[in-house]
């Protein structure tokens, strides 16, 4: 008896040990293995002319899809594992519904109950515009007086409110200047910067090339457009082409772009930042600030 006890407990203790092998191998798949995307878009000068996709694929293609753009419309299509979703499902849907609805044949009876109510609708729509004449003659003999204590009403009320709004703000100004000199919540605003950056570097698309040329009618404005790009050209400055042109106006490119991303490099970045005592002080202390 004890030999049979012992055997059940022992195969018990195999199927335990097989169930977290399993979780384990499950959960090893999903922090591992990438999420893999590729984005393609291409425009020459107008919005019609705009077309581009992404695709993306994870777990082995067990969840798999495309988003797609081309005149102005947007399809998409997905598949979790054997079940597929998309755009034009519904359209099918609509369709089938109108074809089985059939249409409608009016008869003469509800042609002549039609065009009666029509003429009722127009005698009402007369007797509505005379009613409305004297209305409206009232409001345009207003006096212009009337109207600009009206508007310079409007305008002192404008003014108190962004006085208001200015004192309100004078008066947090302290508080809200305290709370983010503090020395635990700057380590903490530093401690996520750093995170941030690292999970930038380590979710960088593995292949990319980005080409664009811009130009608008007023050169000045290219040339600030230029140099508002030129503040992220040197991230993305090894795969990326810029053509500005000051002399015509035209807007043309072409991106293309492949990577992937894996949930071990979030992960790891969340709980870094969650061991980290000034951003765990400084969450509570954002959960509890008042102005």
């Amino acid at each position: 008896m004890l030999h049979i006890i012992l055997l059940i407990l022992k195969i018990l203790g195999f199927l335990i040990l097989g169930i977290l092998a399993f979780l384990l191998l499950v959960l090893l798949i999903v922090l591992f293995d990438p999420f893999v995307y590729r984005l393609e878009a291409s425009g020459k000068d107008t919005l019609e002319s705009m077309k581009g996709g992404v695709r993306f694929y994870w777990l082995f293609r067990l969840l798999s899809g495309r988003v797609s753009y081309e005149n102005g419309e947007v399809l998409w299509r997905m598949r979790i594992a054997w079940k597929k979703f998309g755009s034009k499902d519904g359209e099918e849907d609509t369709a089938a519904d109108h074809e089985g609805n059939g249409a409608h044949i009016e008869t003469e009876d509800e042609t002549d109950t039609r065009k009666v109510i029509a003429e009722k609708n127009q005698d009402s729509g007369k007797q509505t515009e005379k009613k409305e004449t004297p209305q409206r003659h009232n409001k345009k003999s207003s006096s212009l007086s009337e109207r600009f204590r009206e508007f310079w009403g409007k305008i002192k009320y404008t003014f108190r409110k962004i006085c208001d709004n200015i004192r309100t703000l004078e008066k947090k100004k302290d508080k809200i200047a305290a709370f983010i000199e503090d020395d635990a919540h700057h380590s903490a605003f530093l401690r996520v910067i750093k995170e941030i950056r690292r999970l930038l570097r380590a979710l960088r698309p593995k292949k990319a090339d980005v080409w664009l040329e811009f130009g608008f009618e007023d050169p000045a404005l290219t040339g600030y457009t230029l140099a508002l790009l030129s503040l992220i050209y040197p991230s993305v400055g090894e795969f990326t082409r810029l053509q500005p042109d000051f002399e015509n106006k035209v807007f043309r490119g072409k991106v293309y772009i492949k990577g992937s991303i894996r949930a071990v490099h979030i992960l790891t970045a969340a709980l870094n930042m969650l061991v980290d005592k000034n951003v765990r002080t400084t969450y509570h202390h954002i959960r509890r600030f008042k102005l």
